[in-house]
Protein backbone atom coordinates (compact mmCIF):
# COMPACT_ATOMS: atom_id res chain seq x y z
CA UNK A 1 0.00 0.00 0.00
CA UNK A 2 1.28 3.46 -0.81
CA UNK A 3 0.78 5.83 2.03
CA UNK A 4 1.03 10.05 1.84
CA UNK A 5 4.06 11.52 2.96
CA UNK A 6 2.11 12.74 6.26
CA UNK A 7 1.10 9.04 6.91
CA UNK A 8 4.85 7.13 5.94
CA UNK A 9 6.24 9.56 8.25
CA UNK A 10 4.35 8.12 11.37
CA UNK A 11 5.18 4.96 10.18
CA UNK A 12 8.39 4.95 9.70
CA UNK A 13 9.12 6.88 13.27
CA UNK A 14 7.59 4.69 15.28
CA UNK A 15 3.78 4.20 15.20
CA UNK A 16 3.12 0.43 13.97
CA UNK A 17 0.82 0.31 10.90
CA UNK A 18 -1.68 -2.25 13.18
CA UNK A 19 -1.47 0.19 15.88
CA UNK A 20 -2.69 2.91 14.15
CA UNK A 21 -4.76 1.00 12.00
CA UNK A 22 -7.25 -0.30 15.55
CA UNK A 23 -6.66 3.23 16.77
CA UNK A 24 -8.63 4.67 13.65
CA UNK A 25 -11.34 1.74 14.44
CA UNK A 26 -11.35 3.10 18.26
CA UNK A 27 -12.26 6.52 17.16
CA UNK A 28 -14.74 5.45 14.26
CA UNK A 29 -16.65 3.05 16.09
CA UNK A 30 -16.63 5.69 18.82
CA UNK A 31 -18.44 7.97 16.65
CA UNK A 32 -20.79 5.33 15.01
CA UNK A 33 -21.80 5.01 19.09
CA UNK A 34 -21.70 8.27 19.80
CA UNK A 35 -24.56 8.74 16.45
CA UNK A 36 -26.16 5.76 17.06
CA UNK A 37 -27.20 6.94 20.49
CA UNK A 38 -28.02 10.59 20.69
CA UNK A 39 -29.03 10.91 16.58
CA UNK A 40 -30.94 7.40 16.60
CA UNK A 41 -31.18 6.76 20.32
CA UNK A 42 -29.72 3.01 20.56
CA UNK A 43 -28.71 2.58 23.65
CA UNK A 44 -25.75 0.05 24.20
CA UNK A 45 -23.60 -1.03 27.53
CA UNK A 46 -21.59 2.36 27.64
CA UNK A 47 -19.11 3.18 24.20
CA UNK A 48 -16.41 0.51 25.82
CA UNK A 49 -18.51 -2.73 24.78
CA UNK A 50 -19.21 -2.07 20.97
CA UNK A 51 -15.49 -1.08 20.53
CA UNK A 52 -13.96 -4.30 21.89
CA UNK A 53 -16.52 -6.15 20.21
CA UNK A 54 -16.08 -4.78 16.64
CA UNK A 55 -12.53 -5.05 16.99
CA UNK A 56 -12.64 -8.32 17.93
CA UNK A 57 -15.04 -9.39 15.59
CA UNK A 58 -12.42 -8.09 12.52
CA UNK A 59 -10.47 -10.65 14.22
CA UNK A 60 -12.86 -13.86 14.39
CA UNK A 61 -14.82 -12.96 11.42
CA UNK A 62 -18.98 -12.03 11.82
CA UNK A 63 -20.14 -15.66 11.79
CA UNK A 64 -17.47 -16.71 14.58
CA UNK A 65 -18.06 -14.07 16.46
CA UNK A 66 -21.37 -14.06 16.65
CA UNK A 67 -21.28 -17.71 17.44
CA UNK A 68 -19.32 -16.88 20.57
CA UNK A 69 -21.19 -13.91 22.02
CA UNK A 70 -24.51 -16.17 21.91
CA UNK A 71 -22.41 -18.83 23.77
CA UNK A 72 -20.91 -16.29 26.21
CA UNK A 73 -24.77 -14.77 26.97
CA UNK A 74 -26.58 -18.51 27.09
CA UNK A 75 -23.59 -19.80 29.84
CA UNK A 76 -23.72 -16.16 31.75
CA UNK A 77 -27.82 -16.12 31.97
CA UNK A 78 -27.60 -20.13 33.09
CA UNK A 79 -24.67 -19.59 35.57
CA UNK A 80 -26.26 -16.33 36.76
CA UNK A 81 -29.81 -18.21 37.21
CA UNK A 82 -27.70 -20.64 39.44
CA UNK A 83 -25.71 -18.51 41.32
CA UNK A 84 -28.00 -15.53 42.78
CA UNK A 85 -29.64 -18.55 44.21
CA UNK A 86 -26.43 -18.82 46.05
CA UNK A 87 -25.46 -16.40 48.93
CA UNK A 88 -22.25 -14.88 48.35
CA UNK A 89 -20.31 -11.72 47.44
CA UNK A 90 -20.80 -10.24 43.96
CA UNK A 91 -17.48 -10.17 42.81
CA UNK A 92 -17.28 -13.17 43.50
CA UNK A 93 -20.32 -14.43 41.74
CA UNK A 94 -18.60 -12.94 38.55
CA UNK A 95 -15.38 -14.74 39.44
CA UNK A 96 -17.55 -18.04 39.48
CA UNK A 97 -19.16 -16.99 36.29
CA UNK A 98 -15.87 -16.48 34.33
CA UNK A 99 -14.55 -20.00 34.86
CA UNK A 100 -17.87 -21.26 34.34
CA UNK A 101 -17.91 -19.29 31.20
CA UNK A 102 -14.31 -20.40 30.72
CA UNK A 103 -15.27 -24.49 30.68
CA UNK A 104 -18.11 -23.06 28.23
CA UNK A 105 -15.96 -22.33 25.52
CA UNK A 106 -13.62 -24.86 25.85
CA UNK A 107 -16.53 -27.20 25.42
CA UNK A 108 -17.59 -25.45 22.46
CA UNK A 109 -14.22 -25.42 20.71
CA UNK A 110 -14.17 -28.82 21.10
CA UNK A 111 -17.51 -29.64 20.12
CA UNK A 112 -16.97 -27.50 16.63
CA UNK A 113 -13.69 -29.09 15.90
CA UNK A 114 -15.90 -32.53 16.54
CA UNK A 115 -18.83 -31.35 14.65
CA UNK A 116 -18.16 -28.52 12.28
CA UNK A 117 -21.70 -26.56 12.40
CA UNK A 118 -20.48 -24.77 9.54
CA UNK A 119 -17.40 -23.02 12.14
CA UNK A 120 -14.09 -24.46 10.55
CA UNK A 121 -11.14 -23.53 11.65
CA UNK A 122 -12.20 -22.14 14.92
CA UNK A 123 -8.73 -23.24 16.17
CA UNK A 124 -6.84 -20.26 14.50
CA UNK A 125 -9.35 -17.48 16.38
CA UNK A 126 -7.65 -15.31 18.12
CA UNK A 127 -7.45 -16.13 21.96
CA UNK A 128 -7.36 -12.77 23.06
CA UNK A 129 -10.51 -11.79 20.39
CA UNK A 130 -12.68 -14.45 22.43
CA UNK A 131 -11.19 -13.30 25.58
CA UNK A 132 -12.44 -9.57 24.28
CA UNK A 133 -15.95 -11.27 23.72
CA UNK A 134 -16.12 -13.01 26.79
CA UNK A 135 -16.01 -9.81 28.81
CA UNK A 136 -19.22 -9.01 27.28
CA UNK A 137 -20.91 -11.14 30.09
CA UNK A 138 -20.08 -8.94 32.63
CA UNK A 139 -21.66 -5.77 30.98
CA UNK A 140 -24.68 -7.97 30.59
CA UNK A 141 -24.68 -8.95 34.24
CA UNK A 142 -24.52 -5.97 35.42
CA UNK A 143 -27.63 -4.34 33.54
CA UNK A 144 -29.61 -7.58 34.23
CA UNK A 145 -29.39 -7.06 37.78
CA UNK A 146 -30.43 -3.18 37.35
CA UNK A 147 -33.12 -3.91 34.69
CA UNK A 148 -35.41 -6.17 33.79
CA UNK A 149 -34.42 -9.10 31.60
CA UNK A 150 -36.56 -7.37 28.51
CA UNK A 151 -34.53 -4.74 28.91
CA UNK A 152 -31.42 -6.29 29.07
CA UNK A 153 -31.87 -8.09 25.65
CA UNK A 154 -32.39 -5.42 24.10
CA UNK A 155 -29.57 -3.50 24.71
CA UNK A 156 -27.60 -6.38 24.41
CA UNK A 157 -29.05 -7.07 20.51
CA UNK A 158 -28.91 -3.11 20.03
CA UNK A 159 -24.98 -3.44 21.27
CA UNK A 160 -24.18 -6.29 19.39
CA UNK A 161 -25.78 -4.96 15.98
CA UNK A 162 -23.56 -1.66 16.34
CA UNK A 163 -20.99 -3.16 17.07
CA UNK A 164 -21.43 -4.98 13.84
CA UNK A 165 -22.06 -2.14 11.86
CA UNK A 166 -18.50 -1.13 13.36
CA UNK A 167 -17.14 -4.31 12.19
CA UNK A 168 -18.01 -3.42 8.72
CA UNK A 169 -16.96 -0.50 8.33
CA UNK A 170 -13.76 -1.36 10.08
CA UNK A 171 -12.89 -4.11 7.94
CA UNK A 172 -13.71 -2.66 4.66
CA UNK A 173 -9.82 -2.43 2.64
CA UNK A 174 -10.61 0.89 0.92
CA UNK A 175 -12.09 2.81 3.94
CA UNK A 176 -9.10 1.34 5.95
CA UNK A 177 -6.66 2.47 3.50
CA UNK A 178 -8.45 6.02 2.85
CA UNK A 179 -8.16 6.86 6.32
CA UNK A 180 -4.74 5.82 7.00
CA UNK A 181 -4.22 8.63 3.91
CA UNK A 182 -6.32 10.91 5.26
CA UNK A 183 -5.58 11.45 8.75
CA UNK A 184 -7.53 14.96 8.39
CA UNK A 185 -10.30 12.65 9.12
CA UNK A 186 -9.84 12.68 12.37
CA UNK A 187 -10.10 16.29 13.81
CA UNK A 188 -13.08 16.14 11.84
CA UNK A 189 -14.37 13.36 14.00
CA UNK A 190 -13.71 14.84 16.87
CA UNK A 191 -15.51 18.35 15.84
CA UNK A 192 -18.35 15.58 14.87
CA UNK A 193 -18.51 14.43 18.17
CA UNK A 194 -18.96 17.53 19.71
CA UNK A 195 -21.50 18.70 17.76
CA UNK A 196 -23.30 15.51 18.52
CA UNK A 197 -22.71 15.59 22.30
CA UNK A 198 -24.61 19.76 22.00
CA UNK A 199 -27.58 18.03 20.18
CA UNK A 200 -30.95 18.33 21.86
CA UNK A 201 -33.40 17.67 19.56
CA UNK A 202 -35.86 14.52 19.46
CA UNK A 203 -33.52 11.35 18.52
CA UNK A 204 -34.83 9.17 15.50
CA UNK A 205 -36.61 6.63 17.70
CA UNK A 206 -38.25 9.54 19.73
CA UNK A 207 -39.17 10.61 16.65
CA UNK A 208 -41.27 7.26 15.43
CA UNK A 209 -42.04 6.88 19.16
CA UNK A 210 -44.00 9.53 19.71
CA UNK A 211 -45.66 10.65 15.86
CA UNK A 212 -49.06 10.44 16.55
CA UNK A 213 -48.50 12.76 19.36
CA UNK A 214 -46.48 15.38 16.98
CA UNK A 215 -48.87 14.98 14.41
CA UNK A 216 -51.57 15.90 16.68
CA UNK A 217 -49.87 18.52 17.86
CA UNK A 218 -49.26 19.87 13.86
CA UNK A 219 -52.86 19.44 13.46
CA UNK A 220 -53.72 21.32 16.42
CA UNK A 221 -51.62 24.06 15.59
CA UNK A 222 -53.08 24.37 11.79
CA UNK A 223 -56.49 24.36 12.97
CA UNK A 224 -55.15 27.59 15.12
Amino acid sequence: MTYTPFTQWMITTGVPQQVLELLLAVMVVATIVSIARYIIGSKTYGIYAPIILAIAYSYTGLRYGLAITLIVILTTLLSYTILRRVRMHYIARIAVNYCLLAIMLVVFFIVVERFGFGLDNMSKISGLAVISIAALSDFFIKQYVKKSFKSSVLILLSTVLIATLGWFVITRDVITAYFLNNLWIVPILIILNILIGQFTGLRIKDLFRFKSVIQNKDKDNVQK
